[in-house]
């Protein structure tokens, strides 16, 4: 019984302690209202129209331990009212910060597309079921809940992540750096385990390069897959141009080439934006030839009205 008391002691000691921190911190809450209409066109016979309401709702906050770290937390809803992403970190100070997200936060999936874009990239909102993958040369191995670690060193950003969502490990890190005023070189590197004697080697690098109001890009991901002549690589290249405070254009283009099928996937993007206090108009369009290798074509138009508060 004595021990049974002491538990309990505990775990209300621990709870009381976990309101008094949470009491002690802050918490902020801002939201995005955007209204969308979508024009997609999957083949020359498949072709949808539709509007959208895209709406969410963030809850972040943090507070600071007795021994001088900080802990932060972060949530986001969409319209769909359920928490479609969340992150815990621990801020430590010189020493680094550890994360645990169902997002990336660390490792390569923080790089997995650094060239510049006019709103949304290239290869992103069309009807191919592997889109954003490394399955078509996107450096995003990761899935569910990972466990991540950041730090500095002399200027130079290091990022490392683990996952264990297919019973096997995901791993990655990546290295970012500036090397004078404006440009940023940056690689990385993952091994996407599904099975014992399955998995991928990932290889990612980039350089951006930032004067004034125009913002240019290249990176090139390899994907060294177990099977043999099934190893895939995507290059991919950009440009935005801040034409004034309000007004913003970009465009850009990723190709990924694939040994164990004959079309290359071709994707170009472009988009306009224009910003007026909390209001932003966006025009986004995306066209894809050949989507995972297969020969074809689709095509993808976006309007977004979007109100921030």
């Amino acid at each position: 019984m004595t021990n049974l008391k002491k538990v309990g002691l505990t775990a209300l000691a621990g709870s009381l302690a976990a309101i008094g921190y949470a009491q002690a911190g802050a918490l902020d809450v801002s939201g995005i209202a955007r209204m969308e209409y979508q024009s997609t066109q999957a083949s020359t016979t498949s072709k949808s129209d539709a509007f959208s309401n895209n709406t969410s709702i963030s809850f972040s906050g943090s507070g600071e331990l007795d021994n001088g770290m900080s802990v932060s937390y972060f949530s986001l809803m969409t319209s769909t009212r359920t928490s479609s992403s969340q992150s815990v970190a621990l801020d430590m100070g010189d020493a680094g910060k550890i994360t645990m997200s169902d997002y990336n936060m660390a490792g390569i999936g923080m790089i997995q597309d650094k060239v510049p874009n006019g709103g949304e990239q290239p290869w992103d909102d069309n009807t191919s079921a592997n889109h954003g993958t490394p399955e078509v040369g996107v450096a995003s191995p990761h899935s569910g809940d990972r466990l991540g670690y950041i730090n500095t060193f002399g200027g130079v950003t290091v990022s490392a992540a683990i996952d264990y969502q297919q019973n096997s490990p995901t791993t990655s890190i990546a290295v970012s750096m500036p090397l004078m005023e404006g440009l940023e070189i940056g690689a990385g590197m993952a091994t996407d385990q599904s099975s014992a004697t399955t998995e991928q080697e990932i290889e990612t690098a980039y350089v951006k390069y930032t004067m004034g109001g125009i913002s240019v890009g290249y990176q090139t991901t390899e994907v060294d897959v177990t099977a043999a002549n099934s190893d895939i690589e995507r290059t991919a290249y950009g440009v935005s141009f801040a034409v004034n405070d309000n007004l913003s254009i970009g465009y850009g283009v990723s190709d990924t080439e694939f040994d164990a099928l004959t079309p290359d996937e071709e994707n170009v993007g472009i988009g306009i934006a224009y910003t007026s206090g909390g209001i932003k108009l966006g025009i986004i369009n995306n066209t894809k030839d050949n989507p995972e290798g297969v020969a074809g074509a689709e095509e993808m138009t976006e309007f977004q009205l979007t109100f921030a508060f």
